[in-house]
C-alpha cells in the first residue's frame, strides 16, 4: 500500500505565490522515505497542511492506524497462549498504550475538537482496561490456589 503523490503545476498559470512557511500555522508532515528521487519531479521533504478539514482527516487517519496497531498487539497477546513471559508482554503492551496516549496529547491535541479528544480518551481507557484485566487473569492463573488447613490452637 505505497501511495505516491505527484503535484503537477498548471502550465497556463503565470502567477507565482510565495508563502513564509515559518509563519504558517498548520499540520507539519515530513516524508517517511527520504531516498525517493523521481526524475522530472519535485522532491518534497516537508509539507504544512493548512486546510482544517484536511488536517482533521489526516489526524483521524493517523490515530486510527495507531489504535489498530495497539489492538493487534493486544490481540496477539490473547491469541498466543504459548508465550513464555506473558506478564512481560502485557507490560510492553501497557507501555505502548501509555506511549500512545502521551503522543496523542503532545502531537495532535491542538488539531482535535473536544468531542474527538473525549472519544479518544474513552478508547485509550478501554485498551488500558483490557490489558490490565488480562494481566490480573494471568497472575491469578499462575498462582496456584493454596489450600488452607484450619487447626484449633490452644
Amino acid at each position: 500500500m505505497n501511495n505516491h503523490y505527484l503535484i503537477v503545476k498548471e502550465k497556463n498559470k503565470k502567477t507565482i505565490t510565495y508563502f513564509e512557511y515559518n509563519k504558517l500555522n498548520g499540520f507539519n508532515m515530513t516524508s517517511k522515505n527520504k531516498n525517493i528521487k523521481l526524475k522530472d519531479a519535485i522532491n518534497v521533504n516537508k509539507m504544512i497542511i493548512i486546510n482544517p478539514s484536511f488536517i482533521e482527516k489526516l489526524v483521524n487517519k493517523k490515530i486510527n492506524n495507531k489504535i489498530k496497531k495497539l489492538i493487534d498487539l493486544i490481540a496477539n497477546i490473547y491469541n498466543n497462549p504459548d508465550d513464555e513471559d506473558p506478564a512481560g508482554t502485557l507490560m510492553i503492551a501497557l507501555n505502548e498504550v501509555e506511549k500512545f496516549k502521551r503522543e496523542m496529547i503532545n502531537k495532535y491535541e491542538e488539531y482535535m475538537t473536544k468531542a474527538q479528544i473525549k472519544l479518544l480518551e474513552k478508547k485509550i481507557a478501554i485498551l488500558e482496561q483490557e490489558v490490565t484485566m488480562r494481566a490480573y487473569y494471568i497472575n491469578e492463573k499462575q498462582i496456584p490456589e493454596e489450600q488452607y488447613e484450619t487447626h484449633k490452637a490452644r
